[in-house]
């Protein structure tokens, strides 16, 4: 298990994990990579895969506002979200970085980019989008919200098990084991502010598209999706399109979680793009 690390930022206390060795080989410091997690996820989301690259980069997740064990504190919307990013990171005294975004990650690391791109070498977008997507019907999305703010988001676990597993899904449990992978959902959703749950899930559909603004992005680009996630599979060929010299990789048998679903694809698409990059 990682240990949790914390640091002040602005009002709030940011936890992140982070890989155990920051030098190279020649002693000195190794570029950072940050993983950036999605909505309802958490630093956990990356804890099997910190040390994954330990040969190219120090590697680091932490938890954005309103989920895991950073502060839950308002306000909570991907602008802010930026302003986090970017502040976390004066904190860690990292100056440039390699930035994975994680569906809501993805969103909020296109804005980081967009507004900072002096701080970033490289980007790498997984399963987001440039501009708002609706997952669920309006009816449907107001009556969980109506739940947690109730009862917290945890009283989305009971049903969230009641239903069956897609085939990627179950590769992504399996790889986890069926009991870890229920224990890391019941963790981070008791950690979750119900607040972010409303506020961010209303983010994701009715954000302010970026999507004209992709060709600006000029740091080396590779954007994954897997090949059964339907909602973003659309997103991610435009925006290959739209940003120059992407790579787009779709990664087979996998949804949603790739990094879980067909690790071995996934750590290989990775490699390749901080070897190009």
């Amino acid at each position: 298990m990682h240990a949790s690390h914390f640091g002040a930022v602005g009002n709030l206390q940011m936890a992140h994990h982070r890989s155990h060795d920051p030098a190279d080989k020649r002693g000195g410091k190794k570029p950072a990579l940050i993983l950036l997690h999605g909505f309802t996820g958490s630093k956990l989301d990356f804890h099997d895969q910190l040390e994954w690259f330990d040969d190219l980069r120090q590697t680091f997740a932490y938890d954005q506002r309103g989920h895991g064990e950073t502060t839950n504190a308002l306000p909570y919307n991907l602008n802010q979200l930026v302003t986090d990013l970017i502040g976390w990171m004066n904190r860690q005294d990292l100056d440039q970085v390699d930035l994975l975004g994680h569906s809501m990650g993805g969103m909020v690391a296109l804005r980081a980019v967009l507004a900072h791109p002096e701080r970033f070498r490289s980007l790498i977008l997984m399963d987001t989008a440039p501009s708002g997507i609706d997952l669920m019907a309006p009816a449907i999305r107001d009556r969980l919200n109506s739940l947690v703010m109730a009862d917290g988001c945890q009283a989305l676990v009971k049903m969230m098990r009641s239903q069956p597993a897609s085939r990627p899904a179950q590769r992504g449990i399996d790889f986890l084991g069926e009991d870890e992978h229920w224990r890391r959902i019941q963790v981070k959703l008791t950690q979750m502010d119900p607040q972010a749950f409303v506020d961010l899930g209303r983010q994701l559909a009715e954000q302010v598209s970026v999507a004209d603004r992709l060709s600006a992005i000029n740091c080396p680009t590779t954007i994954l999706v897997g090949e059964h996630d339907a909602p973003f599979v659309g997103p991610s060929r435009e925006m290959a399109g739209a940003i120059e010299n992407a790579n787009l990789v779709v990664i087979p048998k996998a949804g949603h979680s790739p990094q879980y679903e067909n690790p071995e694809v996934w750590r290989e698409a990775l490699r390749a793009h901080l070897i190009r990059g």
